[in-house]
């Protein structure tokens, strides 16, 4: 199946607006076992637009289009098809009363503009759209089932889940084969990663292995295509390889070697075994949502005091959707006298040891988590940089602190980065580590 997506808008083509559409797009097909083969993008042309359509029909089974189905004079996505598909352009009975019931729920006016919307090839079957004004369209020229989209996220994403998708999986009768994992790193360098992986193409040579750093993350993806998988032929169940069949969850080799989904499961063991206590997440999670998760499993709440990190901490957790079921407080105490006045500290602490110290870090974490009323707390102080602090305490330096039930903790860490974003970056991310190993019993 070659699969292929088209973004159009002069937006797109002037670094205006950041493609996200198209990751997307290609993510959700690769859940469907498609993988797509050619991004192309082109401007508000419908000449170049209709031209590309036309290449695309003779080489592609599916594609995806997003943009140009707006009401202005530069969305001309379905004036392109038409022309591609020699069809005229027809107001639409479905598209049409779909977009009056889209304005009357909003209280607003169907104007002569918008009902352009409703105009699509006159053999196009119509994709609602639930989230706003645009309807989509599907057709077929040559060997290609084309589906329009809006290039607005939201209703691109609604209308890809509940119209696309189920058309996809119908006419072309898909069962995914598809199998993908990914890991989430921190803690080692990308080089370090592969180097201890560096066996694993010679062990489970139908599995591709990809590495993608996001400082200071790094994602370990495996993907598995099981179709025509004859594990007969991997190394992994030769006898002269000796596997760890203690791994939990892992299955005995017999089944292994008829179940592609077993053989799939190994290497994921087999990686994990390999990287140990450096892997975060098995499914994937940044380090944030990994916290989130365990806080909500364990039904825990989240207190944060920052000094260093300026509130970052705060901002990752809050990017998790449902954060607000588990993190109770942020408290950014920059200054002494913030520390003394809204966290408690002793001023003896900060006359005797200073700002960037472990009982500092510690009297932090147990003040946030005690005005707070949470079940645990993380501080941080420390020197992000460029300019240093005292000669004993060199850029790099953060302490961390950590309270919880039991538990009244604090420990200094030194980083080599002298990039003040970075050592950000670093500190909010070994914070959010300290608390996560406390959590999953790893400490």
């Amino acid at each position: 199946m070659i699969a292929e997506i088209l973004s159009t808008g002069d937006e797109v083509m002037l670094g205006d607006l950041v493609d996200t559409n198209s990751a997307y797009l290609c993510d959700r097909l690769k859940q469907l076992g498609i993988v797509v083969s050619r991004i192309t993008a082109r401007g508000d042309d419908v000449e170049a637009v209709s031209e590309t359509i036309l290449h695309i029909s003779r080489r592609a089974g599916i594609c995806l289009v997003t943009g140009g189905l707006g009401p202005t004079s530069d969305d001309i996505t379905a004036q392109a098809c038409a022309k591609a598909a020699e069809q005229t352009l027809v107001l639409h009975p479905g598209a049409y009363e779909s977009m009056k019931t889209y304005f009357a729920r909003r209280g607003f006016a169907l104007t002569p503009e918008n009902e352009k919307q409703a105009l699509l090839p006159a053999k196009a079957d119509v994709l609602k759209n639930t989230h706003g004004t645009a309807p989509g369209f599907c057709f077929q020229l040559n060997q290609c089932l084309f589906f329009c989209m809006p290039g607005v996220p939201s209703e691109m994403k609604q209308m890809m889940e509940t119209q696309v998708v189920p058309h996809i999986t119908k006419v072309f009768g898909l069962t995914p084969n598809l199998h993908i994992r990914r890991l989430t790193i921190f803690g080692l360098p990308e080089s370090r990663v592969g180097a201890l992986l560096k066996d694993f193409n010679d062990l489970f040579a139908d599995i591709r292995l990809g590495f993608r750093a996001s400082f200071p993350t790094i994602e370990v993806k495996l993907v598995f295509d099981s179709t025509g998988f004859c594990p007969e032929n991997q190394k992994i169940f030769d006898s002269s390889i000796q596997v760890d069949s203690t791994i939990q969850g892992e299955k005995d080799l017999d089944a292994e070697k008829t179940d592609p989904r077993a053989y799939f499961e190994k290497a994921g063991h087999w990686v994990v075994r390999q990287l140990g206590k450096k892997v975060v997440s098995l499914t994937g999670l940044a380090l944030e949502a990994e916290v989130g998760r365990l806080l909500k499993q364990r039904g825990q709440t989240l207190a944060v005091a920052e000094s260093c990190t300026g509130g970052l901490i705060s901002h990752l957790i809050t990017e998790v959707p449902g954060s607000s079921d588990y993190f109770l407080l942020s408290a950014v105490t920059y200054a002494n006298a913030a520390k003394i006045k809204v966290l408690g500290i002793a001023s003896e602490t900060l006359e005797t040891h200073g700002a960037v110290h472990e009982k500092t870090a510690r009297e932090m974490a147990q003040g946030a988590r005690q005005v707070s009323g949470a079940d645990w707390a993380v501080s941080t102080t420390g020197i992000a940089g460029p300019g240093g602090g005292p000669t004993e305490k060199k850029v790099g330096t953060v302490c961390i602190g950590l309270a919880g039930p039991g538990v009244a903790d604090a420990r200094q860490y030194h980083f080599t980065f002298d990039d003040r974003s970075r050592n950000k970056k670093i500190f909010a991310a070994m914070a959010l580590e300290v608390l996560r190993r406390q959590l999953a019993g790893e400490n």
